[in-house]
């Protein structure tokens, strides 16, 4: 499997788009090294769950804000 890398910097509220619109991602919120992401997804798009948690590795959602 190939893949790419892209790197891209967002602004609060500021949109990305990915396969013709089908995934979509936007930044709500950042401070310091944590950021919220809200992806809007067709729905036959799969979501492969991660193999370590964010809070097993120490990270917490409960420092972003609702």
């Amino acid at each position: 499997m190939t893949s790419t890398n892209l790197i891209r910097n967002l602004r609060v509220g500021e949109p990305l788009s990915f396969d013709g619109g089908r995934i979509k991602v936007e930044l709500e919120f950042r401070s310091g090294t944590a950021a919220r992401l809200r992806l809007t997804l067709a729905e036959d798009v799969v979501v492969d769950k991660p193999s370590v948690s964010a809070a097993a590795e120490g990270h917490s959602s409960s420092v972003l804000p609702n």
